[in-house]
């Protein structure tokens, strides 16, 4: 704005000097006519006064800065990983048909010849020469080896041998270790201490007990047998 009105200030002065020029040649009396003067206003001049933007309050308004705040980000959690719930022991694995203390399923402590075959799990007894209790053997028995069977002429089946795969109630089996065998059952004892053959009470059973025998800290013979046997020792 204050260059537009110098602008319009020296137009002004000059249209005055040409009006007093006028003048001074009439009063000389000098009779030229002089041209009549052209008076030229200049069109104002347009400036561009840069946008300060809206930061800028109104004329009298202070200013007001503006400040950018950026919300905090929270620090990343570290990942939670679930921990999984502690395996128990697992128990010792049985068989299908254990060796009880009555005897190896349908087949009992007891029974006669007659009516241990009638349970078509064992062999036609027989009595070999020197013997005085006929044997038989478990039909699902390995071939050869020793008898599994054992029948008293006064008791009836007075011994049943198991083959390996067979466990009694607590896991025991042939092949078990000596710890295994002393874990199940704390109150064996072998005739040489850790070795040899020891006996257990069947639990439950008043007349029958469990003959086992250990070599090398493994079971290598099992069998549930009456008290009172008399096939052997």
């Amino acid at each position: 704005m204050r260059v537009v009105r110098i602008a319009i200030a020296a137009a002004v002065a000059v249209a005055l000097a040409g009006v007093s020029a006028a003048c001074t040649s009439s009063s000389t009396g000098t009779a030229t006519a002089s041209p009549r003067p052209s008076i030229r206003v200049p069109a104002p001049t347009t400036v561009n006064v840069p946008s300060l933007g809206p930061t800028l309050g109104a004329p009298g308004q202070p200013i007001v800065p503006t400040i950018a705040v950026t919300p905090a980000v929270p620090p990343a959690l570290p990942p939670i990983i679930a921990t999984p719930p502690s395996t128990p022991t697992a128990a010792p694995s049985l068989s299908k048909v254990v060796l009880g203390s009555s005897g190896f399923g349908a087949l009992k402590l007891g029974m006669t010849a007659a009516q241990a075959q009638a349970t078509h799990l064992v062999s036609t007894a027989s009595l070999a020469p020197g013997q005085t209790c006929p044997t038989g053997r478990l039909l699902a028995a390995p071939s050869g080896g020793t008898p599994s069977l054992f029948y008293s002429p006064s008791l009836g089946l007075a011994a049943i041998y198991a083959y390996p795969g067979i466990t009694t109630p607590a896991g025991i089996k042939v092949g078990s270790t000596l710890a295994q065998l002393q874990q199940a059952y704390p109150t064996w004892r072998g005739l040489q201490g850790d070795e040899g053959v020891g006996y257990v009470a069947a639990p439950g059973s008043t007349t029958s007990e469990y003959r086992i025998a250990v070599s090398n800290g493994h079971v290598i013979e099992l069998a549930i047998q009456l008290d009172n046997q008399d096939c052997y020792e």
